[in-house]
């Protein structure tokens, strides 16, 4: 019997960027797909907060964005610590899920977390970059 395929959805940390990819996960999901959403330590508090109880079947995890509070203010530092700190605590994630038989079949990622797109391209991932932008 094959296996389920195994989504990881990770949203650029950021507003405006979470809530659409937590509800493009739910959508996932809803088809049986198996779905990790990766979320950064410094807003997964705000994301538990404002979900319902239509994630039972998403796993939520964290990995290290290693910011303060002042730098999550500041867009530049964000980003640039983004792309610093969090493809080592990716990859390892995707490693301790491989090695339990729960192998990522592919990642959907935001197009501003271009670090997790090239993860998934070391590592030999399919990927998908997806672009979420609000009403103009």
């Amino acid at each position: 019997m094959a296996r389920k395929p195994h989504v990881l959805v990770i949203p650029f940390p950021a507003q405006g960027h979470v809530a659409p990819f937590m509800k493009l996960a739910i959508q996932i999901a809803a088809h049986g797909v198996k779905v990790t959403f990766v979320n950064s330590e410094s807003v997964h508090e705000k994301l538990i907060a404002s979900t319902s109880g239509d994630i039972k079947e998403i796993r939520l995890v964290t990995i290290p964005d290693g910011l303060d509070a002042a730098g999550q203010r500041n867009i530049v530092t964000f980003t640039k610590q983004a792309r610093i700190g969090m493809p080592g605590p990716l990859k390892d994630l995707i490693e301790q899920s491989n090695s339990t038989n729960e192998n990522i079949t592919c990642i959907l990622a935001d197009t501003n977390a271009v670090w997790a797109l090239q993860v998934a391209k070391e590592m030999g991932i399919e990927r998908i970059a997806v672009l979420v932008a609000g009403p103009a």
